[in-house]
């Protein structure tokens, strides 16, 4: 029953299906919770309700760069049963810049608890895929900030998502280590979901100039090209900005602090591009038979988390 009411649901609006996006980098320090956070409150201001998951597996700080104090629970509560989702959901307060009523930002606390889905036997993990389901019905972006690296709790969101974000910069070790999780997810990077297009996508942070991020894009697409026979789509960059550092050491997005700042301008564009390729185009979009983007999503992570399936 629950199963034919789903499938009613999102047969009744096939064109507001949630997409589910992972953002990962190969090295630390490259600006990539930055880039998840900014990226959720730009979907909002162009109408889109965006939920935004904390998914680094090691450190999970995502509460702290959104200024949060008092995130006290997190998915682990959602799965021990202690909590329900929307007690566990942090709710923000979106700006004057929406162009929707609908434009909305929430935080899913995860972190370290999202390892416990791995060891749920199948009537625990139904009864959390039920819970989360009800993120379907309020949000059309669920953007999961994970780790960075190429170990297994990085690469499983990448393996799960319809879309993975690859964030880099224009420094050679960041250009290497992006290009080596490109190669971690071999064929992965490519394969479609339920017959969508593939989905890893490239944006070059911290970029003194437009013509510096589309080499350093470049770079990569080539050497990805060469060796491993297809290449990331370059979603686009975020210029270097000083207003950057001082959000973050304020605890607040700097979208939200300077939304007419370079990069602020930077991070609507990539939004605005996000929307036309996820939209526009109407790719990446999960099949309508069966089950939904949340259960699809969760169900494959927990296949591939820590197990080496896909």
């Amino acid at each position: 029953m629950v199963n034919d009411n789903r499938q009613k649901n999102l047969s009744a609006s096939t064109h507001n299906r949630l997409h589910t996006l992972s953002v990962l980098s190969g090295k630390g320090g490259v600006g990539k919770s930055n880039i998840a956070a900014a990226l959720a409150f730009a979907l909002a201001d162009f109408g889109k309700r965006t939920v935004l998951i904390d998914a680094d597996l090691g450190m999970a700080n995502l509460d702290i760069l959104c200024g949060v104090d008092n995130a006290r629970y997190n998915i682990s509560h959602l799965i021990d049963g202690s909590r329900n989702l929307n007690e566990i959901l942090v709710h923000f307060r979106t700006s004057q810049r929406a162009t929707s009523q609908n434009g909305a930002v929430a935080l899913l606390p995860g972190g370290v608890g999202l390892k416990n889905i791995a060891d749920l036997d199948d009537n625990d993990m139904e009864r959390l895929f039920e819970k989360l389901s009800a993120l379907e019905a309020m949000s059309d972006y669920l953007i999961m900030d994970a780790g960075a690296g190429i170990h297994r709790g990085v690469l499983s969101f990448a393996y799960a998502s319809e879309i993975t974000i690859l964030v880099t910069t224009p420094e050679p070790t960041s250009i290497r280590d992006a290009y080596g999780v490109i190669k971690s997810l071999g064929a992965a990077a490519w394969e479609s979901i339920e017959g969508a297009a593939t989905g890893l996508m490239l944006v070059v942070n911290m970029a003194s100039s437009s013509r510096e991020a589309s080499e350093v894009a470049e770079r990569i697409r080539l050497a990805s090209m060469q060796f491993l026979g297809n290449a990331p789509v370059y979603l686009g960059y975020v210029l270097k900005d000083e207003n950057i550092e001082q959000s973050v050491r304020a605890r607040k997005i700097f979208y939200r602090t300077d939304p007419d700042s370079n990069a602020s301008i930077c991070i609507r564009n990539l939004a605005g591009e996000l929307l036309r390729l996820c939209e526009g185009a109407d790719i990446r979009h999960e099949a309508v038979h069966g089950n939904g983007p949340v259960r699809s999503f969760f169900s494959r992570l927990a296949k591939s988390l820590f197990t080496g399936k896909k």
